[in-house]
């Protein structure tokens, strides 16, 4: 949360929430929660420099439509061959493992409009590019959210639907109370884990050293490199810590007098490849999308991203430079209203020393690691985090439903016989549980690569016969 002028503040976090066990966690807490502002026409910038409004179907050609449209039907049907329990263990895992989203975009889509359409909704939803991340990543994360479209949409069930009134942060505060504040111990960065047949020992950068029976580490992975382990973690956890890179965002919120958008007409909302760019060394515009961030006590405002290479382009600029052209973008979409602001806030995350980023997404090649590397406990140590989530990876849902499996696991091991086989469901000590034995498969061809196959071995003997015999 950031204080702004206007005596308002910012959620500099993530600000939204519609998902089973944050919703369970935020009536625990007698949290309220709003809908996102979505009423009016929507704003659209792929293809070229036009800035494009629609209402209900983007304005986009018929063609571009149709393809969108089979490559939301493909994603829908693909995500429902992978288990994010054990992504790797589909069919079809070790082929999508080892191709980039990009590739699949491009083999999948065949207009420009519809190809820089998903790879700004993949740019502002996991904060990467397309060349960055696996594609079967890609898909198990679609898998643990229940689909593209639940990504997408802003209905209460879905990824974009709620807020909390008053800000996310909230709740850590009141965990923080639950605990005792006097437990919860701020700049204590942990350097070193230290395990024992009888105990687990944290040691701190600032001298002190806290032993316990066990420990939850909730850090990032490319966080968690950072510290040294005794013994050291299994090579699976390794693996998949080198392979799992942070993305890129620099979240802007910026208040106005009033809601001009709204008097136009218009939701707030915008998705942009990012519009060309007259500032050298920037390829396009900052921005990636916007949306209406209006508190609930009526104070107008907007929420804008810079993700992936546009952060990474735009964080090199002067801060002056960079919100000059945040506001220029926001005057193409809402008009020049939008130029005039009460309060700029910029927020980027890869300066956040514990963090490092926005989301983590996962290479090509590692996912092999990602179901035993991320939630399987190491000695008496167990691991939660939105990163290993069953449900919702990447979301403070999936934070929280990680959170219930560590202590589950925990609880099962300190209290045997308190933790009831179905509250052991989805842990390493679920009686069903097998531990991911991942062996190289051989790749089925399909009867058209078998035809092409053999069409080019007798061309090759024809070719060997004729020369031998002229």
């Amino acid at each position: 949360m950031a204080a702004l002028t206007t005596g308002t503040w910012a959620d500099s976090g993530c600000p939204r929430t519609s998902q089973k066990d944050i919703m369970a966690l935020l009536q625990e807490f007698g949290l309220e929660t709003y809908p996102q502002f979505t009423t009016g026409s929507k704003v659209l910038q792929v293809g070229s420099a036009k800035v494009q409004r629609f209402k209900w179907i983007p304005s986009l050609s018929p063609i571009v439509l149709i393809d969108l449209l089979f490559f939301i039907w493909k994603v829908e049907r693909l995500q429902k061959q992978v288990d994010h329990g054990d992504p790797y263990n589909c069919s079809r895992g070790e082929e999508w493992d080892t191709k980039t989203l990009e590739t699949f975009l491009k083999e999948s889509l065949w207009t420009r409009g519809a190809y820089e359409t998903i790879a700004a909704f993949i740019r502002s939803l996991i904060t990467m590019e397309p060349s960055q991340i696996s594609t079967l990543y890609f898909l198990s994360t679609m898998s643990s959210a229940g689909g593209l479209m639940a990504m997408v949409e802003t209905n209460e069930d879905s990824a974009q639907g709620l807020k909390v009134k008053g800000g996310t942060q909230q709740i850590s505060k009141i965990l923080a109370e639950k605990v005792g504040t006097d437990n919860v111990l701020l700049e204590h960065a942990v350097t070193k884990v230290i395990q024992s047949e009888e105990s687990i020992q944290l040691k701190c950068q600032n001298g002190l050293t806290v032993s316990c029976k066990r420990a939850v580490m909730a850090a990032p992975p490319m966080v968690a490199r950072q510290i040294q382990f005794e013994p050291q973690l299994s090579l699976q956890r390794r693996e998949i810590e080198k392979w799992m890179p942070f993305g890129n965002c620099i979240k802007v919120v910026i208040t106005y007098e009033e809601a001009f958008w709204k008097s136009n007409g218009q939701s707030g909302e915008a998705l942009t490849y990012g519009g060309p760019s007259d500032v050298s060394g920037c390829d396009v515009g900052p921005l990636s999308a916007v949306c209406d961030a209006t508190t609930p006590k009526g104070s107008p405002a907007l929420l804008a991203f810079l993700s992936g290479d546009q952060a990474i382009q735009w964080s090199r600029q002067k801060a002056h430079t960079r919100k000059n052209a945040v506001l220029k973008s926001l005057t193409d979409f809402f008009g020049s209203q939008a130029e005039t602001c009460l309060d700029y806030f910029e927020k980027d995350w890869s300066e956040e020393l514990f963090i490092e980023g926005a989301l983590a997404g996962v290479s090509t090649g590692a996912m092999r690691n990602f179901a035993a590397g991320l939630r399987e406990p190491q000695g008496r140590l167990h691991f939660a985090g939105a990163d290993g989530a069953m449900e919702w990876d990447g979301y403070m849902s999936g934070g929280v439903q990680s959170g219930i499996r560590a202590a589950t696991e925990i609880l099962h091991q300190l209290r045997p016989g308190s933790v009831s086989s179905a509250e052991l469901s989805g842990t390493a000590y679920s009686p069903s549980y097998k531990a991911p034995q991942h062996l190289r498969r051989k790749v089925k061809q399909s009867y058209m690569t078998k035809g092409l196959s053999f069409a080019i071995l007798v061309g090759v003997i024809a070719l060997l016969y004729g020369s031998l015999y002229r």
